[in-house]
C-alpha cells in the first residue's frame, strides 16, 4: 500500500493488476486439476487454500488501494461518509470505550464539533484493513461497511462465503481429511 494512489485512474489500475495476477493463478491451477490425473484430489484440497488466499489477499488490498486514494484527496472529516469517518478516529474511539471518565469521552465530543473541518487521518497501514484471518461473510460486510461501500450485495454468497471456501479451508488448513469435489471447485473459483 506504500505507493500513492492520487486519481481515480490509478486506483483502478491497481485494483485491476491486483486482481489480473490472482486470476491468472487460479486459471493456471485449474488447468492442471483437470488433467484429471491421480493428484486430482490433492490438487483440489490445496486450490480450496488458494482460492482463499487470493480471497482475502484481494479484499484486503483492494479496500487498502481505495483507502490510501482517499487519504491522498485530504479530506476532511466532516467531507467523509459516517463509516469512513468512524475509521479515521478508531485508535480514539477504542481509547474512549475503554474508559468510565466523562472528561475523556466529552473531549472526544469536542474535538469531534471543533475539528470536524480538519483533515482525516484515514489509516492507510496493515491494520486498516481487518480480515480476522477468517474473512468471512460477516467480517467482510464490517469490512466493506467501513470503507463506505454497500455490503448488502454480498449477502446472498453468505454461504459461498462461509460453508464452502472459509469453513473448507479451515478444515483442511487444520489438517483434517475433508476434500472438495471437482462441481464445488469449479463453482467456488468462479464465483471467487
Amino acid at each position: 500500500m506504500s505507493a500513492s494512489i492520487r486519481t481515480a485512474e490509478q486506483l483502478f489500475d491497481r485494483i485491476s493488476e491486483d486482481l489480473a495476477w490472482r486470476r491468472k493463478e487460479i486459471v493456471l491451477f485449474n488447468s492442471r486439476i483437470k488433467r484429471h490425473d491421480e493428484f486430482e484430489k490433492t490438487l483440489l484440497r490445496a486450490s480450496v487454500a488458494l482460492l482463499y488466499a487470493h480471497w482475502e489477499g484481494f479484499i484486503k488490498n483492494a479496500c487498502g488501494f481505495y483507502l490510501t486514494y482517499l487519504a491522498s484527496k485530504k479530506l476532511s472529516i466532516q467531507q467523509l461518509r459516517p463509516e469512513l469517518a468512524a475509521l479515521s478516529i478508531r485508535r480514539r474511539l477504542h481509547e474512549v470505550s475503554e474508559t468510565k471518565k466523562i472528561a475523556i469521552q466529552a473531549e472526544l465530543v469536542r474535538d469531534m464539533r471543533e475539528r470536524s473541518s480538519d483533515r482525516a487521518r484515514i489509516p492507510t497501514g496493515g491494520s486498516a484493513i481487518r480480515t480476522e484471518s477468517n474473512l468471512s461473510s460477516t467480517v467482510l460486510a464490517e469490512i466493506l461497511t467501513g470503507v463506505g461501500c454497500d455490503a448488502s450485495r454480498y449477502e446472498p454468497y453468505a454461504d459461498l462465503i462461509d460453508d464452502q471456501l472459509v469453513d473448507s479451508r479451515n478444515k483442511i488448513a487444520h489438517g483434517d481429511n475433508s476434500y472438495i469435489r471437482r462441481t464445488e471447485w469449479d463453482e467456488l473459483s468462479r464465483q471467487i
